[in-house]
């Protein structure tokens, strides 16, 4: 997209001669020379094809239509600067990026960022989710917390926890505890989440049981799989550490006490060594670790 913009450093020049009053103090700001500011000035009003300042004796008087233009690019100045700080930190610190998977991020993270920036006030943090775990890419973010079986060789890499994987089900669909467990959930209708290695299949041949065929929808993701079986839709099979939220609120019951060893497992992957972190990055790692280990 085209823009009909004169030169921002002629921008820059009037907003700063107009916010300070004089060209001197523009350029003592701008770091150039006032005859710069005022030649920087002069060609913007040329372009516009009006003048900005009338120029008195060591004053600057903003014209009519200076004051009608003065407000607009101090707010594009404004919203520039908010975006870049917002972006890409101060220059005093920058903020602390980290990736984490989808479900992981609503259902763990996001509950546990408060307390952790009421721990450390002065450190800003930014979330980026993912569906699946990609490249570590230290330009857009250093941290990563991943979902597998931790053979990366895009990082450091290091182990977190073993979560087990639990059946959940709307308390409406609670088994009948006089009957097999098993036996039931072979029969019920039963939620798959796709790409994952402990699946029915595995839960059921893990008991001894003949694996039954597909019962019900399958989804990409365990928020999904959880949002479902909330809504009465069917039992999952999920990792105990994203069913909680669920659990804890009675949204949710386990539909039985029987779980699943996960083959994978969570781990921290860094762009390099913890120790090599900045200060922040390293604080925000050992608060992770203290939180997923408890």
């Amino acid at each position: 997209m085209a823009y009909n913009l004169p030169p921002l450093p002629w921008l820059r020049a009037f907003e700063a001669a107009a916010r300070l009053g004089n060209f001197t103090r523009a350029a003592e700001e701008l770091l150039i020379t006032p005859a710069a500011v005022s030649y920087q000035v002069r060609q913007l009003e040329q372009q516009l094809g009006y003048p900005l300042f009338d120029r008195l004796h060591r004053e600057l008087k903003l014209t009519r239509l200076g004051q009608t233009y003065l407000p607009s690019v101090e707010k594009a100045f404004s919203d520039l600067s908010i975006a870049t700080v917002s972006v890409f930190g101060g220059r005093e610190s920058k903020p602390v990026r980290f990736r984490c998977l989808s479900s992981f991020g609503h259902l763990w993270m996001i509950p546990r960022l408060a307390a952790f920036q009421a721990e450390n006030p002065g450190i800003d943090v930014q979330m980026i989710s993912a569906a699946w775990a990609e490249t570590l890419n230290p330009d857009l973010f250093e941290i990563d917390v991943r979902f597998g079986d931790g053979t990366w060789s895009d990082g450091a890499v290091e182990f977190l926890v073993n979560d087990p994987v639990i059946a959940v089900c709307h308390p409406d669909l609670a088994l009948d505890s006089t009957k097999s467990d098993v036996g039931q959930l072979s029969q019920a209708v039963r939620l798959d989440i796709m790409g994952v290695l402990d699946t029915w299949e595995s839960f059921f041949r893990l008991y001894g049981h003949a694996v039954p065929g597909r019962s019900g929808l399958q989804v990409d993701q365990t928020l999904s799989a959880l949002e479902l079986a909330a809504l009465g839709h069917g039992h999952a099979l999920v990792l105990e550490t994203l069913a909680n939220p669920y659990l804890e609120s009675g949204r949710l019951i386990r539909s039985t006490d029987k779980v699943i060893t996960s083959r994978h497992s969570y781990y921290l992957v860094t762009s390099g060594p913890r120790q090599a972190l900045s200060p922040e990055a390293q604080a925000f790692c050992d608060w992770l670790i203290r939180e997923m280990r408890a």
